[in-house]
């Protein structure tokens, strides 16, 4: 059948928020390590919440740190290490250092690489394999033909992501933190440069005339990495998705409100549910208007028909 994934960054929100929809879940923010109590940077938390996601019935994967510099490989070996001795089903990847180093100790779990792993042909995730990598994340700004030709090419799963926002810019620095005009009145944690979790309000950039034109681009900032303003909508076409073989499905939740991942998941279940049975689409009028209420700029196919990224096209 089929994969549905998504994101969580902490136990907290691991402990609070409804994970039902889904098939797996990527455990950890790989975009920032000072993110609050991310399973990405505390190894200490791994047990506790492996152990929830594996009692509700799910796959659990670890996220590992996207960016770091040479100051950060000594925790995130300290992390590698904790989690090896742990069940977890597969670990996430963006880094070749931090593949290598997981070569190095002969990791024996299936690795996946991440979205900033910036994968473009399948000759990439050729060589990727020979290193243990068992699934990619293509780069974002491949069509949908593309990724399907890497599928069929490359003899590794594939993460197709159906909904959400869209990463495109990461840095090993807090663009928030960096540009806030009011740190130094929230205790001066800015000027000192320690965090002061500003991240967890939401941040835009946009520009344009601001009358909904051709003009007009919005882009979220969660501190350390930039997404795409509009939320990537796949919906309606859930049975084309199937039709071409793939399998493995994300819905991105960074950044996102509490009940967002439930209410997307819930949807996308349903519909990839139908595409795979072989049953006809199902009205998708209700599901866009939940969908585009939670899309506060709206949604787009991103590049999936090879276009810019903000146009939506809809089920012919």
């Amino acid at each position: 059948m089929f994969e549905l994934s998504t994101d969580v960054g902490n136990l907290k929100e691991l402990r609070e928020g409804d994970f039902s929809a889904y098939d797996a879940l990527y455990l950890g923010d790989f975009s920032c390590p000072d993110y609050p109590n991310n399973f990405s940077s505390h190894p200490e938390l791994l047990e506790a919440g492996l152990e929830i996601v594996k009692s509700r019935g799910q796959k659990a994967y670890l996220r590992l740190y996207a960016v770091p510099g040479n100051d950060d490989l000594g925790w995130v070996e300290d992390l590698i290490d904790t989690a090896l001795e742990l069940p977890f089903d597969a670990l996430e990847v963006h880094n070749l250092g931090v593949l290598r180093m997981l070569n190095e100790k002969n990791c024996r779990l299936p690795v996946h690489l991440g979205v900033f792993g910036n994968l473009y042909t399948h000759e990439t995730a050729k060589v990727l394999k020979n290193y243990g990598v068992t699934r990619v994340y293509p780069n974002p700004e491949l069509s949908l033909a593309e990724v399907r030709y890497i599928a069929e090419h490359a003899d590794v799963e594939v993460l197709v992501p159906v909904h959400g926002k869209i990463p495109l810019v990461i840095s090993e620095t807090c663009f928030i933190l960096e540009h806030s005009g009011d740190g130094e009145e929230e205790g001066g944690q800015c000027g000192d440069g320690s965090c002061s979790y500003q991240c967890t309000q939401e941040h835009w950039l946009k520009r344009g005339r601001g009358d909904g034109s051709r003009a007009d681009w919005s882009l979220k900032d969660t501190g350390r990495m930039t997404l795409s303003g509009k939320d990537l909508c796949m919906l309606e076409h859930a049975t084309t998705l199937a039709g071409m073989g793939l399998a493995h499905f994300y819905v991105h939740n960074k950044g996102e409100a509490p009940g967002y991942a439930a209410a997307v998941g819930s949807i996308y279940r349903e519909a990839l549910t139908r595409a795979f049975a072989g049953a006809p689409g199902a009205d998708p009028a209700s599901a866009l208007v939940t969908l585009t209420a939670l899309a506060r700029e709206g949604l787009c196919n991103g590049y999936y028909f090879e276009g810019a990224g903000q146009r939506y096209i809809g089920r012919a």
